[in-house]
């Protein structure tokens, strides 16, 4: 009996250390998770700033990337205006080009057409540079330009004389052409119309334009202007009939 009370006292003795030791690691157990709990809570803290942090960052940097891109497009956009504009240039220069480049064609052409009008010859000299007679209705109408080389001298004083050869009743004729209208200026003054119509007097040019009258049945074919001065003749030229327009 002794005995039984001895083991059991040792035995009892034996399990209290046990116990304290149990509590000492359900203690440290219990700090540890709380810990990871704490450390959790904490970890999940930053991590929450550093997206918010790198969420802020990523907006910057996608608002910065539009306006990058606002100023490329603004800058493309004004090189591709200037380069129209440089086209525009372009074009109207070339086309001012073109243009001073037919001006120049038709200038050297009218200097070639002036260069053949200047008068040949010796001073004084006559010379028809344009007759042309075409039909308009029962009359002839005539133009003609006259050039004379000179300067300084006293004017040229002369006449002209249209003589057409033709057809009158089936034969071939040469007629002396008249003024279509009389000029009753030249007439009360006892001159002829033809004297008067066809009196010339000029220094360097002279133009002159009218009708000729065609006797019945006649039908021309050339005309021949002649400049005389008095019975002299200075220039002539023959021009063929042109149809009416």
């Amino acid at each position: 009996m002794n005995d039984i009370h001895a083991v059991g006292s040792k035995a009892a003795a034996l399990g209290r250390p046990t116990t304290g030791r149990w509590k000492n690691r359900l203690g440290l157990f219990l700090a540890l998770v709380i810990g990871v709990a704490v450390g959790r809570y904490v970890l999940h803290d930053q991590a929450e700033g550093q997206l918010a942090q790198f969420k802020a960052q990523f907006e910057q940097a996608v608002t910065q990337g539009q306006t990058d891109l606002s100023a490329a497009q603004a800058k493309a956009d004004l090189l591709s205006g200037q380069l129209a504009v440089e086209k525009s240039t372009r074009t109207g220069l070339e086309a001012t080009l073109q243009k001073t480049q037919d001006d120049l064609a038709r200038a050297r052409d009218q200097l070639a057409f002036y260069d053949q009008l200047l008068p040949v010859g010796p001073k004084g000299t006559i010379s028809v540079r344009a007759f042309e007679v075409r039909l308009q209705g029962a009359t002839l109408r005539y133009r003609v330009l006259l050039m004379r080389n000179t300067s300084g001298d006293a004017p040229f004083r002369g006449q002209m004389q249209f003589m057409a050869t033709g057809v009158l009743r089936g034969k071939p004729v040469q007629i002396r052409l008249e003024p279509a209208q009389a000029d009753a200026a030249h007439a009360s003054a006892g001159k002829s119309a033809a004297e008067g119509e066809f009196a010339l007097k000029f220094d360097e040019f002279a133009r002159s334009q009218g009708l000729l009258a065609l006797p019945d049945g006649f039908v021309p074919e050339t005309v021949t202007l002649s400049i005389l001065e008095g019975k002299t003749l200075r220039a002539s030229s023959s021009a063929k009939v042109a149809p009416a327009d």
